[in-house]
């Protein structure tokens, strides 16, 4: 691998051997380190892999804000995590908790510790987590030598509680994700339509396809609101559109076993023939 960039003492930006963009932790990786030079294999102890162009140029820019000493400090974090509890985290915690590290810290210094806040939730529900935190608090005070809030155990502890890979916000994320794709395939070979995906309307849809999704996910889709009459008004003026609506239907009936209401057909139907005309106005 070859560095493209030393953000820290512990984190560069590399090219490996696929030629894919990493972020490569460890202790002294970046130490006397510049660009083009190849990466000490030995030293990497974390490889961060982000396929968000955008994400990995915050990361990059974030890192190379920050102080190494508040990445080696998450990295001892997580192992404890990991050893302790067996947690396995996705990859942004390293990020978002070095930052909030930080953060904190520099409110400290400057004589601020803020709102003293605890997060009872997280005591009272999240006992690992909660946990984590305080060892985090235990080892932020001890290896810098100051004396963080004990609110500060809840605050870090809800970042594993978000951030953990089996964690009910990422598993809503994933099935959301999932079933967005699903129909917006479905969509289209109804309708045979290509997505225009730089367009206004495509974004509209998405948007709206991404709340439907989790309607679906938690069960709250919209109940009807005497909305007969204008779907049946909308089904006679868009037959095209009506048929996706009878596929997505019943998609979701199969998959979620969930009927969609006249409203939330409505609204399907409302944001489809929108694709449906700019795709023809451009034919």
């Amino acid at each position: 691998m070859q560095i493209l960039k030393v953000m820290n003492n512990s984190l560069v930006l590399a090219l490996d051997e696929t030629g894919t963009e990493c972020v490569l932790m460890g202790k002294g990786i970046g130490f006397k380190q510049s660009i083009g030079n190849p990466v000490d294999d030995e030293k990497i102890e974390k490889v961060f892999l982000l396929k968000d162009k955008k994400v990995l140029l915050n990361f990059v820019q974030l890192a190379s804000e920050l102080d190494d000493i508040y990445f080696q400090l998450v990295q001892k974090i997580v192992a404890y995590a990991h050893d302790t509890f067996r947690m396995e985290v996705m990859d942004y915690l390293y990020l978002s908790l070095s930052d909030h590290i930080a953060f904190v810290v520099s409110r400290l210094e400057n004589g601020n510790i803020g709102e003293n806040f605890t997060y009872i939730e997280v005591i009272n529900h999240h006992r690992e987590e909660y946990l984590i935190g305080k060892y985090a608090v235990q080892l932020i005070n001890q290896e810098l030598n100051i004396q963080l809030p004990e609110s500060e155990a809840t605050a870090i502890g809800l970042h594993f509680v978000n951030a953990k890979l089996n964690s009910s916000a990422f598993q809503k994320e994933q099935e959301v994700a999932a079933l967005v794709k699903n129909i917006e395939r479905l969509v289209a070979r109804s309708l045979n339509l290509e997505f225009d995906k730089d367009s206004f309307s495509y974004s509209r849809f998405l948007t709206h396809l991404t709340y439907f999704a989790e309607r679906v996910y938690e069960e709250k889709l919209f109940e009807d609101k005497e909305s007969e009459v204008l779907f049946k008004s909308l089904q006679e003026n868009m037959p095209q559109e009506s048929v996706a609506i009878q596929n997505i239907q019943q998609f979701i009936l199969t998959k979620y076993h969930q009927e969609l209401s006249q409203q939330e057909k409505i609204y399907l139907l409302v944001h489809l023939h929108r694709l449906v005309s700019e795709a023809n106005s451009h034919t």
